[in-house]
């Protein structure tokens, strides 16, 4: 077992690919063909459809629209006449970013452990069954998974000028999900406690 995990740890960048080809395989197997998005997933697709098409934000009320935006985009670009055809790229916007999301959640455990085993912190996320059919759905969780990990690695970084990106990443994360403003408050924490050793602490926090 021992020799198996050196040898993924030597070639991680070609089992991360069979992991997100085969977690790709499992999601596109499932997926709901011709099945109209419902619920919430219902209300980011109508902001969405309404964004692309007027140019500006909608007079909608939606508490976080960053999903309906970043989907709009791609709608503006796309063009069909059946509505069902947006729905299935709205879902398979969220599958993509799921499956994207294993590359820096490998390399966020790596942080921590060496190569082999940050390979199986990402084996264990890419086939999560609760990932995986929340990533069908077209709804927040995807891209919102998809920022607290970024915000976090980078966080995490030596460098200060990546650390303030983490903060950015963070505002974006909110933006999405207003749960993101809890890890704006917890990087904030955490950045008065690795840097209070530095002058200006104040001024390089604002």
């Amino acid at each position: 077992s021992i020799r198996k995990l050196n040898y993924w740890g030597k070639n991680t960048y070609v089992f991360l690919i069979i992991i997100g080809l085969a977690t790709l395989s499992i999601r596109l197997y499932f997926f709901p063909y011709g099945v109209p998005i419902t619920e919430d997933g219902l209300l980011y697709f109508r902001y969405a459809s309404d964004a692309s098409i007027l140019g500006h934000f909608p007079s909608t009320s939606l508490a976080n629209n960053g999903w309906s935006l970043f989907v709009s985009v791609f709608f503006s670009i796309f063009h069909s006449n059946n509505f069902l055809d947006y729905m299935t790229l709205q879902r398979l916007l969220s599958v993509s970013i799921s499956v994207l999301t294993i590359i820096p959640v490998y390399l966020l455990v790596r942080r921590f452990f060496e190569p082999k085993y940050a390979l199986i912190g990402a084996f264990l996320f890419a086939f999560e069954p609760r990932i995986i059919q929340n990533s069908l759905l077209g709804i927040t969780e995807p891209l919102y998974i998809l920022l607290v990990t970024l915000s976090l690695f980078f966080f995490l970084s030596k460098r200060t000028s990546v650390i303030y990106l983490s903060f950015s990443v963070a505002a974006l994360c909110a933006q999405v999900r207003y749960e993101g403003m809890v890890l704006f408050f917890i990087i904030s924490v955490m950045f008065f406690v690795r840097q209070r050793k530095e002058k200006k602490i104040i001024i390089k926090y604002a």
